[in-house]
């Protein structure tokens, strides 16, 4: 308030109320928006009435990104899965919006003693198989399932808890779902009559003639054709050009590639390196120096001949104490190799094991159940029985625990350490992630030197001052061609590729040939078109791209397809042109047909054409494709008679059915009718929800979020 009053007396009190409006607004906004965008105003989207707020559905996605993250025991998850499970999310709000409402409209729910057994069962839903299941192995773990029944209630954070309501919501949701469509499913039947004239229209067939007048036969100087021709025949037809809403782009490309500057820089930098890890002492300290400076993480493992890049192979083998070799150009990296030991060890290793998971309880009652287990191997009992029983790896227990053989690095390190320092016949326990393992090394190769090597790489690529440079060149190319016209005239001149990228729709994430170009996608959906972009960075590339089309969902408009509208209004015309001919041509013989009209008007040339076997089931006319018009009129018509016109894609047709061949007598049509309700039942899975969906109030603004 002091600094109202002092600009109260200095500048008067319109200053003070203007200044005091502005920092009341400010505080305002701190305190409503907590310092940051409040996205619990915003909605995301709209499902059948029922409004999804952007933070509430940003947190589920959260949570489902953490529950990923836990069950496959990583730290991060890349952008593309992400993006899976956020689209993952929005279907089921579909499914349960759009659905929840036909569920309770017939009174379909899931009994609590059916969530349980669908949860901790002989035989979970798919949703929980899929939950506790190893990533690596595959393997369901129902001792997972077990520890989160019994710490759902346990945990004072409540985070268990939520885990499990949001596995317990899903599993009943997709129960619901499936009692759903298996009631429609049940309610779909095929009769015998229909399994019968499937089985009729099939095998039977048509033998016909034709002739057939193409409409680029006509010139189009004989056919006038009015903007209100066209306007009229596109309202006639335009719901067959039913569109969603898309955008497409033109765009260049700007390749940021490392100077020799870079490259120089990254090399001085590499043989700083060099000098440092020579002085390096210990495996582990080693390890981290690496994980500290390299781009690759290092990697804690013996080499033999032939396992190393050719540029460093025979030196690191012919090293017998430390040597630094580098910096040398490999991969696109500057890279050096310290040699760190070597050691004479088995290129392969047969062996077989008992695995005892993780216990649940996060104690180590696990490594102590194995401990017991080892002594009664030592004591005399049969290692294979025991895997049978007690292993929970149930690949290799059906064996008897035999893992077969392996190479060095193929096992997790501590197996694969247990197994190739030891001897052939010992029986030893190793601890991983997995659990504790029971090992009895079976078989192993002749010892063969190996080497330990510390790989440091450092990629070349463009420094901060090369992006710089080539912005500016990008940004003057942008300033300047502000018009798609421009755009296209000064790419041409730069000798840039223009590249097009069609239909884009509002939450599309890619693009081929860019890296990560949601920012792109997200422009053209917030500009006219015509609108040409500023530079975007994406990856080692910069892109400035045009908008040069826009279409809105619903019905396509008379300008994005007038082309094929006027193409059809001609025809059409054409078609006309055609049959008014033809009245005047009273023959009843198909070859006199084409021959007089031939004789008597240069636009024809025609001649009688065979088709031997059509059935009425077909798809395609040999010869001439999709013809639908056609063939439903071939099975309309008595044998002999002449037809009377059939306008189809191609041009217009006249025919004669010569023959027609019923399929051959049949009284068990029951194959025809269980592939008829397998294709109904397999429909509906999709087109129900479909037709749900369309029948819903939708509003998907996803696009203005991410």
């Amino acid at each position: 308030m002091a600094l109202i009053g002092t600009i109260r007396k200095r500048g008067g009190w319109l200053v003070a109320i203007v200044v005091g409006m502005a920092l009341l607004s400010f505080i305002l906004t701190d305190f409503i928006g907590g310092g940051g965008t409040n996205t619990q105003v915003f909605e995301i989207g709209e499902i059948a009435g029922h409004v999804i707020p952007a933070r509430s559905f940003e947190a589920e996605v959260q949570e489902a990104v953490n529950n990923y993250k836990d069950q496959r025991q990583v730290a991060s998850v890349d952008q593309a899965t992400i993006d899976a499970i956020r689209e993952q999310i929005w279907n089921q709000k579909l499914y349960k919006f759009i659905l929840g409402e036909e569920f309770a409209n017939i009174g379909l729910s899931v009994h609590p003693e059916e969530v349980f057994n669908l949860i901790a069962g002989p035989q979970p839903s798919r949703a929980v198989v899929e939950a506790f299941s190893n990533p690596q192995t595959g393997q369901f773990n129902p001792a997972e399932v077990r520890r989160l029944l019994k710490e759902k209630d346990q945990d004072p954070t409540g985070e268990t808890g939520r885990r499990y309501l949001t596995l317990e919501n899903q599993v009943i949701n997709d129960r619901l779902s499936a009692k759903y469509f298996n009631l429609i499913k049940k309610g779909l039947y095929i009769t015998e009559k229909e399994a019968m004239l499937n089985y009729e229209f099939t095998n039977g067939s048509a033998k016909l003639k034709y002739v057939l007048m193409r409409y680029s036969s006509i010139p189009d100087s004989l056919i006038e054709v009015s903007e209100r021709d066209i306007r009229n025949y596109y309202d006639d037809h335009r719901k067959e050009y039913e569109q969603d809403a898309s955008r497409s782009i033109q765009y260049v490309t700007f390749d940021v590639l490392p100077s020799a500057e870079d490259s120089l820089d990254i090399q001085n930098w590499v043989n700083t390196i060099k000098e440092e890890i020579a002085k390096v002492k210990g495996i582990e300290n080693i390890s981290s120096f690496v994980n500290l400076n390299a781009d690759t993480r290092y990697i804690d493992r013996y080499y033999k001949a032939g396992d190393l890049s050719s540029r460093i192979d025979s030196i690191m083998f012919a090293s017998d104490s430390v040597h630094v070799e580098g910096p040398y150009i490999e991969n696109g990296s500057h890279n050096v190799a310290r040699w760190i030991e070597s050691d004479e060890r088995p290129d392969s290793v047969q062996a077989r094991h008992i695995l005892i998971a993780t216990s649940p309880n996060g104690d180590s009652s696990h490594v102590r159940k194995a401990d017991s287990l080892l002594n009664v191997i030592k004591e005399g009992s049969d290692f294979t029985l025991l895997a049978g029983i007690f292993s929970e790896d149930k690949g290799s227990a059906a064996n008897g625990g035999d893992v077969g053989w392996f190479t060095e690095g193929t096992m997790v390190k501590p197996f694969n350490d247990t197994c190739f320092t030891g001897q052939v016949g010992d029986v030893k326990i190793a601890v991983s992630q997995f659990g504790a393992h029971i090992i009895e090394i079976t078989d192993m190769t002749k010892p063969i030197k190996k080497v330990k090597v510390a790989l440091i790489d450092r990629r070349i690529k463009p420094s901060s001052s090369t992006f710089t440079k080539i912005y500016s060149v990008v940004n003057k190319f942008a300033g300047e061609s502000r018009t798609q016209e421009a755009f296209e005239t000064n790419s041409n001149e730069a000798g840039l590729v223009i590249r097009e990228a069609e239909t884009l729709t509002a939450n599309d994430k890619q693009i081929i040939g860019l890296e990560s170009p949601r920012e792109v996608i997200r422009w053209a959906y917030n500009v006219e078109k015509g609108a040409v972009s500023g530079p975007f960075e994406l990856g080692n590339k910069y892109v400035v791209a045009v908008l040069t089309s826009v279409k809105e969902e619903g019905f396509a408009t008379l300008e994005d397809i007038e082309t094929e509208m006027e193409i059809g209004t001609r025809n059409k015309k054409k078609a006309d042109y055609i049959i008014a001919k033809l009245e005047e041509n009273d023959d009843q013989n198909l070859e006199d047909l084409a021959a007089n009209l031939s004789a008597n008007h240069n636009e024809f040339d025609l001649t009688v054409q065979e088709v031997a076997r059509l059935s009425f089931s077909a798809f395609n006319v040999p010869g001439l494709g999709r013809e639908p018009k056609l063939i439903g009129s071939i099975y309309g018509i008595n044998p002999n008679e002449l037809s009377s016109a059939v306008v189809g894609k191609a041009g217009v047709f006249l025919f004669i059915l010569e023959e027609l061949t019923p399929a051959p007598e049949n009284q068990d049509y029951s194959a025809n009718k269980t592939r008829l309700n397998s294709d109904l039942a397999s429909r509906s899975d999709y087109e129900v929800f479909d037709a749900l969906k369309k029948a819903s109030d939708i509003i998907d603004d996803r696009h203005l979020f991410y």
